[in-house]
């Protein structure tokens, strides 16, 4: 057995290129059990992989795989000026070497990559990040509408509760009824038609102390049009409002999270997303999933299923720091690897 001081004085660091494909999945598999087949064969798509940028680093020992610290490469907007920064994402250490110091070494060489940092935490990361100085807020929320209840209560599905379920269903159905009925387009058929709404997006409103993510066409190319599961990916239209949704099964559960929207007039916003809850629950959805920041969404998403984000920020530049502290105004499904998680659910 290694002394946690040999294995410290032994662990190398490499980039992720240099690591063999057999060496990733069999780590992927370790840490990342329901999604390591995408990973493995997506993982410069998911990490956004550019020659000109530094790449996610893999820690090794004796010729395996250990640890990763990957990161996501999208610059930010403060006070109406761009700079570079990455979201944490994908930070991971097998079970049987954490507790060694070896999050403290990643987070190290992580924190060398770029001058402004991002991150949303599980309460381990998070932890780590905070003896680096990292600051954090819980404001933005994950918002959750379940439809069918049964799915998620196992033993009420054995009860055999349809009737109740069936109730349910009822009522969330007169809550959000209404005489628009919309439908959604696959995004790989229509793209065009969301590459030129995209150009006409307005800024959000009230960000003032607010960083803002540059969301540019680059990023709108990368994120939905080489997507790898771009095939389960759609968007609602309504007036002058879209929003970009993902739609599959895991676990026998049908999702649909909403991983971005935008529109030229806010206040087309909550009215789309009465009508995607609608349709979802007319089309055999069991649940939708959301990121917002805005309390009245509390009347589509029960308040007692919505969950606080751990978002946690550094930078070497204090007017940046203080700016991102604040967290994003807009952060959405689609930002960082907030989404990534439900494939690990």
């Amino acid at each position: 057995m290694h002394s946690k001081d040999n294995i410290l004085s032994k662990c190398k660091i490499k980039k992720i290129s240099e690591i063999s494909k057999d060496e990733l999945h069999n780590f992927y598999k370790k840490v990342y059990p329901t999604r390591f087949k995408n990973l493995t064969d997506n993982w410069k798509w998911w990490y956004r992989v550019d020659e000109k940028f530094a790449e996610p680093i893999i820690l090794m020992l004796d010729e395996k795989v250990i640890g990763q610290a990957a990161f996501l490469k999208n610059d930010i907007i403060v006070n109406e000026k761009k700079f570079p920064a990455i979201w944490f994402q994908d930070y991971a250490v097998l079970p049987e070497f954490m507790g060694m110091g070896l999050g403290k070494l990643l987070t190290k060489e992580w924190m060398k990559i770029c001058p402004n940092q991002m991150a949303m935490c599980s309460p381990y990361s998070l932890r780590v990040l905070k003896k680096f100085g990292w600051n954090f807020n819980f404001e933005t929320k994950r918002l959750v509408r379940p439809i069918n209840y049964l799915k998620f209560v196992p033993i009420l599905n054995k009860l055999n509760l349809n009737l109740f379920n069936n109730m349910l269903r009822f009522i969330i159905k007169r809550k959000f009824n209404d005489q628009i009925k919309l439908k959604p387009f696959r995004l790989i058929d229509n793209f065009k038609v969301i590459s030129d709404s995209f150009s006409k997006k307005k800024f959000p409103e009230n960000v003032e102390g607010h960083p803002i993510i540059d969301r540019n066409e680059s990023w709108l190319h990368w994120r939905l049009k080489e997507c790898p599961y771009r095939q389960n990916l759609y968007f609602f239209e309504y007036k002058n409002s879209f929003s970009i949704v993902h739609i599959y099964f895991i676990k026998k559960i049908k999702r649909l999270n909403v991983l971005f929207t935008y529109h030229t007039d806010s206040s087309e916003e909550f009215k789309l997303y009465k009508l995607i809850i609608n349709w979802a629950l007319n089309n055999e959805i069991d649940y939708v999933w959301a990121i917002h920041k805005d309390q009245s969404f509390q009347n589509i998403f029960p308040q007692i299923h919505n969950r606080p984000l751990r978002f946690a920020s550094w930078s070497n530049e204090k007017t940046i720091s203080s700016v991102l502290q604040n967290g994003f105004y807009d952060l959405q499904g689609i930002d960082s690897d907030i989404e990534s998680g439900f494939f690990v659910e």
